[in-house]
């Protein structure tokens, strides 16, 4: 995987994720309230949190990966792509917790509210 795909997967996917798991949780709140069984919303949350946070460790690799190199002012795209790793890090753990936010009224309350 190239560097900018990286850079691009750690600070755009986490927000992608977020929203499919919105829109995918949001889909299911009927089944889940006719059947009342919130199984599948807690899949999707479970599996948009590991895949949130994976974005995040693909940030980080890539952010250890460019801070072994020298910075200076000639530098040219070394410093967008640190800026771009360290964005991507906070980004996705930001959309992680957002994630796990919205689970918690899944978790405290019953399947029809």
């Amino acid at each position: 995987m190239s560097r900018s795909v990286a850079l691009w997967i750690g600070v755009l996917g986490g927000p992608f994720l977020w929203l499919c798991s919105f829109e995918a949780r949001f889909a299911l709140a009927p089944w889940a309230c006719t059947f009342d069984n919130k199984w599948a919303l807690h899949g999707v949350a479970i599996a948009a949190l590991i895949l949130c946070l994976v974005c995040a460790l693909i940030s980080y690799r890539e952010w250890k990966l460019i801070s072994r190199g020298e910075l200076s002012p000639d530098a040219g795209a070394i410093p967008r792509a640190n800026f771009m790793a360290i964005l991507g890090i906070f980004v996705s753990c930001g959309c992680a917790m957002i994630v796990v936010a919205q689970t918690i009224p899944e978790i405290v309350l019953g399947a029809c509210m």
